[in-house]
């Protein structure tokens, strides 16, 4: 089982819309402090772009990894989310039912993106081929993730590895669980919240000691 966090794919950083980039002939040398302050830069801009889309639109402000929970069911702590710029406190659930949401075939993987839009509101979305033909492997069923849902927040992803005779959701346990004929394998996701410092990706430049460059360093 794993269980860490990630960074929602999708978000349109670069493009029609903000930030667009600016063509310059590059007279810093590559492994340069100069080049490394641009890259910087960038990566903040970027962030900063995601975070602006996020803020004024659907998603989490602060991480919440789902994990198992009882019998046949998902747990997920509290957390913050943005739903079309409003901040809403959602509650931690501790036995959320998956419901009659089909059966992933023997020995394949299947995705379900966790998404929450109120106060003890969690609801589930299957990747597209789950319950037909299923996914070869974890990678094709993350890369398989559906599009996020009108007004909710995407806040986890959990992928499930099927035993025989399939994984049946709402009826079998996720991997170390108990209840039915639990998968053989359960990873978990959650999306990095805008708030969590993971989310951020730039870092400030320092000296080789680690001390931040300031101003009352030139």
């Amino acid at each position: 089982m794993a269980t860490f966090a990630m960074t929602r794919s999708g978000v349109n950083t670069t493009g029609t819309t903000w930030p667009n980039i600016k063509s310059e002939r590059l007279t810093t040398p590559p492994g340069s402090d100069l080049r490394q302050g641009q890259i910087q830069g960038n990566a903040l801009i970027d962030r900063l772009s995601a975070a602006f889309s996020i803020l004024a639109g659907d998603g989490p402000l602060t991480t919440a990894v789902p994990t198992i929970g009882t019998t046949v069911t998902m747990a997920i702590p509290a957390q913050v989310i943005n739903i079309t710029g409003t901040p809403i406190t959602v509650a931690a659930e501790t036995a959320k039912a998956f419901g009659s949401l089909g059966t992933i075939p023997t020995d394949t993987w299947g995705l379900i993106v966790v998404e929450r839009i109120a106060n003890a509101t969690t609801s589930f979305v299957s990747a597209a081929a789950n319950y037909t033909t299923g996914y070869a492997t974890e990678a094709l069923a993350l890369a398989a993730a559906p599009a996020k849902s009108a007004s909710k927040a995407v806040v986890g992803y959990i992928t499930i590895l099927a035993t025989t005779p399939g994984w049946v959701a709402g009826t079998d346990a996720l991997a170390g669980g108990t209840g039915g004929t639990p998968a053989t394998t359960t990873n978990y996701y959650g999306v990095l919240g805008v708030y969590d410092t993971g989310f951020w990706t730039n870092s400030q430049i320092g000296t080789l000691a680690g001390t931040e460059l300031v101003s009352t360093h030139y």
